[in-house]
């Protein structure tokens, strides 16, 4: 409406105004200028809704006076044009703009390129430059900057008139950012199935040359133990406990695509500086597309790859040194006690056996040998440990290139042992064009190991193992003759067995093994529609290991026997061996991916795909004997060949593959996949196997009935449901009857031909995983709390088990599918934001829960052992029973001793492989089960202990104050037992061996009957006490402090060349807490046959490392 006010005042047509008013409108001003002048005033009724009230007061004023008195601080303007004034409203004037300029870095101050920065809730923005700088123009200097980066926490940044803003930005937890998974990348907030994560920040610093060691207690789900310190060993690595009776369980390893196979030293080609992120791969949504190598979990590894903007360069370097943790090793008799205990020997068996051969001379006075020889000093040293990489990344909107190059170096603590590592990783990608992408990385490795090998138990190769010596070898001996030189062995002394001098076998025998490997790939993709893009891609693997050992005869001495200088021909003469493997394998995927939006609320992804892979392998093993000369190593000198064999093997696999991935409103989540592979390892009737899965999950945190809860960030539910597999059957043609050779009669003579050795079964499947997993996701005050939760149940039916057949057969067994495994279990991820303003607190916990049952085994639900036998044995160790977990220990249930002849009448009596009872005073005691008093096998043997913990759990501390940062990494297990092998051997009492000080507390009458623990040396009654039974069993239950590191960053000296340098120290392997009396976490056999795990025979000790180190960003 315009309201038009045209009047003129009747009365006069004076252009003076005389007024005065408080808190008058301004409709009311307009008819006091219309009333006292001739003035016209046009105003718009809608647009003085808005106007203000005027205190006035004026006389004789003219009407422009008057609008500009009224007019101030209102929201308009006028116009006089000759007697008519125009009201209008004003124009809003755009504030003035002011440059905020800023560096935006991650947590360690490395510049992060292509940052979005934005104004929030406005269109302006833009994104940081190559060395992380930005610049943006905010109108009227207020507002808030927002600052997005893929994998890492947004932070939003208040401006409050700033004009220069640094921000760090912190790398995500699992429930933010995207992550690498089967066949590509997805939105954590779109993942369906149970998946953890770890950036290569994660494991930064820690001084270990293999990346499986810096995972320990990092990820829910995965065991990781160090059942070794041997210099470039693979540590062992389970997810999820176990999944098969007779295969390896290892998980499978995928690098940039591409799986990993052979040896597991083998993934030791690789430099931890070149991996970007880990993705470990549980239930069977997120396992499926590897179908029938999938039944133990995936490792997906991401190396680093180059990115758009200026060129960086990156050195990381370490020295330090590594010592044996003494506190892992048990103790020994010094000379003067192990002398009073073969003292006491004597005076035993003269007393009680009627010896007349008197107490030698050399233990008449044992305190004449004072402490001795500290073998665990004589073999060990203080090692160096030294690691150098450099990291290059360049690229821009055409291609992107990374390389990373390193060369790591581990003296053993063992003497005259080390590994050495040079690796080289180039990364290349390629834009052609907007439709096409190229990509290639090609990653050249050798690994070199010296004297590493040095086995477990009593004898390898000849040698016993060296370290497992030091624990028995006689304190009285030593390792150098009189003038200085190498014993030869140690021995003159009465009873003890005869040793060779493993300072000697250490420093003269040569064992060299070598690894050359080349891994590499080329992909293409290309964008065929707007919504379709075709991706194809190749990859190779490439393996040589040869390894060439020479040992003298003089560091050969066999069990009780002297090395001798120049042997005659037999088997104590010198040893030459020359082992090549040649691994190579190919892999080719294609696979055509549809993803599109439909509306607002749909959107679809479908991949398909068809996938082959050939491997194949040769092998060649030869070992001579019987050279002229100890100072001739060549294995051509060598005169007797004990052993020349070759093999080849191949094996084929094709597949295809397909995955659906639908959502709606981005809150609820659908997932289908399915892979079907088919191998040459199985027979024409199970070539073909079909492996699915289904999986779900719901943003509940997005309903509107939860939107109003300010203090939830996340609630995310999540199930799955699917089959996996494994192919791995011992062997590549079990479906097959073995050839091998044989001789036969032909015109009065031998001559050569071939027979049927082994029965075949084209019956032979796979064993398959069928997996039902449940889990949730929940983030508490804008994620600074999270936690995450998963319960599976998986059934593993179809184990591989070798059954007796009929001996009218010819054969004795065969191998068919005939056992089921049950497994569950719980898995709690919490991590916390404790402290997030200038002192920073993040704390990472995990603990799982695995159990598991054997439902089935063979025909007849038998038990499966690793030794069966039918009389009392002293190495029967492991069960398997229906009923029970999986690898069980078995044995006798110890009872202490039979302190007197009283209680030996009156107890259980056992009697060895006579007839008459061995049961006296002083004899060990085991609890009679069936209560016929008598102890016998199998009747009287149980379970005594389960290698698998209860759970297993990781604690990851991180603080940063200021240029301070520190980190604390913890793991640990509980309720896991250990059969102590070296306590077994070592607690022999027939004064052969060296043992622990507990052997002097042995019975010795009924007077002094000792500690009730250690029986006497009385002869053939010593056997049984070091039978399987529970003394030797121990609870492994740990708490390792795993790594420490303290870093500080050296602000002062960024320059322009200089973005960054840091230096830190780092302590390995820091402390365990522990009951047993040693290494906790090893195992003679690993953790790959759960069926046999958890025995200690004596394996490379640990090592503790101090190293200081440097990162340095150019």
């Amino acid at each position: 409406m315009i309201a038009v006010l045209m009047e003129v005042s009747a009365s006069s047509y004076a252009q003076k105004i005389t007024l005065s008013a408080k808190q008058i409108s301004l409709e009311d001003v307009f008819r006091q200028i219309r009333k006292q002048t001739a003035y016209n005033v046009l105003w718009d009724v809608e647009t003085l809704k808005d106007a203000k009230r005027v205190d006035i007061r004026v006389n004789n004023a003219t009407v422009e006076e008057v609008l500009q008195k009224s007019f101030v601080n209102q929201p308009f303007l006028y116009t006089i044009q000759e007697n008519t004034v125009v009201v209008t409203r004003k124009r809003e004037e755009a504030p003035a703009a002011i440059t905020i300029k800023g560096r935006v870095t991650d947590m360690s101050n490395h510049p992060l390129p292509g940052v979005a920065v934005r104004l929030k809730g406005t269109q302006t923005g833009t994104a940081t430059q190559p060395d992380g700088s930005y610049s943006i123009n905010v109108p009227g200097g207020e507002g808030v900057l927002s600052f997005k980066y893929l994998g890492y926490t947004p932070k939003e940044v208040p401006i409050n008139g700033q004009t220069v803003i640094n921000v760090q930005l912190e790398q995500t937890s699992s429930q933010l950012g995207e992550v690498v998974v089967a066949y590509g990348r997805q939105h954590t907030r779109e993942i369906v199935g149970a998946v953890a994560t770890l950036s290569a920040t994660d494991i930064k610093d820690q001084s270990t040359g293999t990346f499986a060691e810096r995972l320990q207690g990092k990820l829910p789900g995965a065991q990781v133990a160090q059942t070794t310190g041997r210099p470039g060993q693979s540590m062992d690595l389970r997810i999820r406990g176990a999944a098969s009776l007779t295969s390896n369980v290892r998980p499978l390893v995928v690098v940039d695509g591409q799986p990993m196979l052979g040896n597991p030293d083998n993934i030791n080609n690789i430099n931890p500086d070149e991996i970007e992120s880990f993705t470990i791969l549980k239930d069977a949504s997120s396992t499926a597309l590897y179908g029938s190598r999938a039944a133990n979990g995936v490792i997906l590894i991401t190396t680093k790859r180059g990115k758009s903007g200026a060129t960086q360069i990156n050195f990381n370097s370490y020295y330090g040194a590594a010592s044996l943790m003494r506190e892992l090793i048990p103790p020994v008799m010094d000379a003067t006690q192990l002398a009073t205990y073969m003292k006491g020997f004597y005076e035993d068996k003269i007393k009680y056996e009627g010896y007349t051969g008197g107490i030698p001379a050399v233990y008449q006075n044992p305190e004449q040998y004072g402490k001795g020889t500290d073998w665990f000093s004589v073999l060990t040293r203080t090692a160096p440990v030294q690691n150098y990489s450099i990291a290059i990344n360049t690229g821009n909107d055409k291609s992107a290139f990374s390389m990373v190059g390193g060369y790591f170096d581990q003296q053993g603590i063992l003497k005259n042992t080390g590994y050495k590592r040079f690796s080289l990783r180039v990364n290349g990608d390629f834009n052609l064009g907007k439709r096409v992408k190229l990509g290639f990385g090609v990653a050249p490795s050798m690994q070199l190991e010296h004297n590493n090998r040095q086995g477990t138990g009593f004898n390898v190769d000849g040698q016993r193992a060296i370290f497992a010596s030091a624990s028995m070898m006689p304190t009285m001996g030593s390792p150098y003759n009189p003038d200085g030189s190498l014993a030869l062995g140690i021995s003159g002394f009465t009873n003890q067995f005869v040793w060779a001098n493993p300072l000697r076998q250490l420093l003269e025998v040569q064992d060299d093994a070598n690894r050359l490997r080349v891994l590499a790939n080329l992909f293409t993709e290309i964008k065929l529609l707007e919504h379709l893009t075709f991706r194809a891609s190749g990859s190779t693997d490439v393996g040589n290991m040869t390894r060439n050992r020479f040992i003298p005869s003089t560091s050969m001495g066999g069990f009780n026997a002297l090395p001798i200088e120049n042997p005659p021909p037999g088997n104590n003469t010198a040893l030459g061996e020359s082992l090549v493997n040649n691994d190579y394998s190919w892999l080719n995927e294609n696979t055509l991916t549809y993803q599109n939006r439909f509306g607002e609320n749909h959107s679809l992804n479908v991949m398909g795909g068809f996938t082959v892979q050939r491997s194949t392998g040769f092998a060649s093993d030869v070992v001579g004997r019987d050279y002229p000369d100890n100072s001739v190593s060549q294995l051509s000198a060598a005169t007797r060949f004990t052993t020349n064999t070759s093999s080849f093997n191949a094996w084929t696999m094709a597949s295809l593959l397909a995955r659906v991935n639908y959502s709606y409103k981005d809150r609820y989540f659908l997932q289908a996949t399915m892979r079907r592979d088919g191998s040459s390892r199985f027979g024409a009737d199970h070539r073909w196997g079909t492996f699915p899965s289904i999986g779900a999950s719901w943003i509940a945190s997005d309903e509107a009935f939860l939107k109003n809860i300010s203090q939830l960030s996340l609630l995310k539910v999540r199930a799955s449901y699917g089959l996996t597999g494994m192919n791995e059957m011992g062997g590549n043609y079990r479906f097959a009857a073995g050839v091998g050779p044989a001789n036969y009669v032909f015109s009065g003579g031998l001559a050569p031909g071939k027979v049927q050795n082994s029965l075949g079964n084209q019956a032979l499947a796979w064993e398959r995983n069928k997996q039902l997993d449940i889990g949730f996701d929940l983030g508490l005050f804008d994620n600074r709390i999270t936690l995450a939760y998963d319960y599976y149940d998986k059934l593993t039916d179809g184990l591989l088990f070798t059954v007796p057949v009929p001996q009218s057969s010819g054969f004795s067994s065969v191998q068919d599918n005939l056992g089921d495994i049950r497994q569950w279990g719980h898995e709690i991820t919490v991590s916390t934001k404790n402290l997030v303003g200038a002192f920073k607190w993040n704390t990472d916990f995990n603990i799982s829960f695995n159990r598991n049952i054997v439902k089935r085994i063979g025909l007849n639900n038998i038990s499966f052992a690793d030794a069966p036998t039918t009389t009392l044995s002293e190495f029967t160790d492991y069960r398997t029973l229906v009923g029970k977990p999986v690898g069980q220990f078995y044995g006798y249930v110890f009872d202490g001793i039979f302190k007197n002849q009283a209680e030996a009448d009156a107890g259980p009596k056992y009697y060895g492989t006579g007839t008459t009872t061995l049961s006296q005073a002083g004899t060990v005691r085991f609890k009679d089960l069936n209560g016929d008093g008598k102890i016998t096998f199998p009747e009287d043997q149980t379970v005594i202990g389960d290698p698998n913990p209860k759970f297993i759990f990781g604690l990851s501390n991180s603080f940063q104050y200021k240029n301070f940062d520190l980190s604390i990494a913890i793991s640990g297990t509980y309720g896991n037992k250990l059969k102590n092998g070296m306590q077994e051997s070592t607690y022999n009492l027939d004064g052969v061996f060296n043992g622990p000080p507990e052997l002097l507390n042995r019975w010795r009458s009924e007077s002094d009957p000792g500690d009730g623990k250690v029986a006497r040396t009385l002869a053939n009654t010593t056997a049984a006490y070091r039978t399987d039974n529970t003394l030797f069993i121990h609870d492994a239950s740990h708490i390792t402090i795993n790594n420490i590191t303290l870093g500080y960053m050296l602000r002062k000296f960024r320059t322009q060349y200089i973005k960054n340098l840091r230096l830190y120290a780092s302590a390995q392997n820091v402390y365990i807490f522990t009951s047993y009396p040693g290494n906790p976490e090893v195992s003679a056999g690993g953790l790959a046959f759960v069926a046999q795990q958890g025995q200690d025979l004596g394996a490379y000790p640990l090592q503790r490392t101090f190293t200081f180190g440097l990162n340095l960003g150019l």
